[in-house]
């Protein structure tokens, strides 16, 4: 159902999922996100493509545009510019129709 863990203690802890993790079936709630001529599948934080009936994690790609990122993002400003940042992927608030979205981008 899109959530992982690895132990921790005496129990789990929950993590986002490992890029190059493949599952059967995408969790509930999953939106399709296009970027350029691709398909990503969006959940929880993660980005999944289509293959051959799996679906692969792969690392977000610059220029998806999303509506939720998990809770536990950090605010970050890098010259001035405010983004979040969730498992290594930094989002730029945008407005998107008059809604608020998140673009991934790159940051160096």
């Amino acid at each position: 159902n899109g959530v992982y863990y690895v132990p921790s203690g005496s129990g789990y802890s929950v993590v986002p999922p490992p890029i190059g993790a493949v599952v059967t079936y995408l969790p509930a709630g999953f939106v399709t996100v296009p970027v350029g001529d691709a398909t990503y599948y969006y959940y929880g934080g993660a980005f999944y493509i289509s293959q051959g009936g799996s679906f692969r994690v792969v690392p977000a790609p610059a220029g998806a545009i999303v509506t939720k990122i998990p809770e536990g993002a950090t605010e970050q400003v890098i010259n001035g510019v405010n983004y979040l940042l969730y498992n290594n992927t930094y989002y730029q608030p945008i407005s998107q129709n008059g809604q608020d979205a998140y673009e991934v981008v790159q940051v160096q």
